[in-house]
């Protein structure tokens, strides 16, 4: 092969990468129904981790317990995506805008629903029922409780 027609192919691979990396930023963006349906799906797939955990933690499948907090550590890093600036609306999102005037304070109780969950993750795996019931409970108080009093407004009359 010709040296010039390496230069050629890596010029093409060049602009491909670039092209396809500005498609994906453009795509980026959700707009508010998007931002809300996707954070809803999310947020009813942590509660069922966490109902999932309970039960497990009741029936004694300590070990068991694991697989939902790794679902909830893996699912916290997506919470701040789905909440774009702004992305309200009182008849379908109980989102107040207090999240994004403290956004830091909401960012870090999504890094610590994450923390909190590996670190219930590798607490049930040792198979400890009475320190997996206590992560449990401060999990779901200090950072789910915690985030949805500052930042979830009140149910939706439908």
């Amino acid at each position: 092969m010709s040296s010039s027609f390496l230069v050629r192919a890596g010029v093409i691979v060049v602009a491909v990468t670039a092209v396809t990396g500005c498609a994906k930023l453009g795509m980026g963006r959700m707009n508010t129904d998007e931002a809300i349906t996707a954070r809803q799906a999310l947020m009813k797939e942590q509660g069922a981790a966490m109902r999932s955990i309970s039960d497990k933690l009741k029936g004694g499948q300590v070990q068991a317990v694991a697989a939902d907090a790794e679902k909830l550590e893996s699912t916290s890093k997506r919470i701040p995506k789905l909440f774009p600036e702004g992305s309200v609306n009182a008849s379908t999102s109980r989102a107040k805008p207090e999240i994004w005037q403290k956004w830091s304070e909401f960012e870090g109780y999504a890094k610590s629903l994450g923390t909190k969950a590996k670190q219930l993750e590798e607490t049930a795996k040792t198979g400890n029922a009475q320190a997996a019931q206590t992560m449990a409970a401060e999990l779901g108080k200090t950072t789910c409780g915690g985030c949805h009093t500052a930042f979830r407004g009140p149910e939706i009359k439908k």
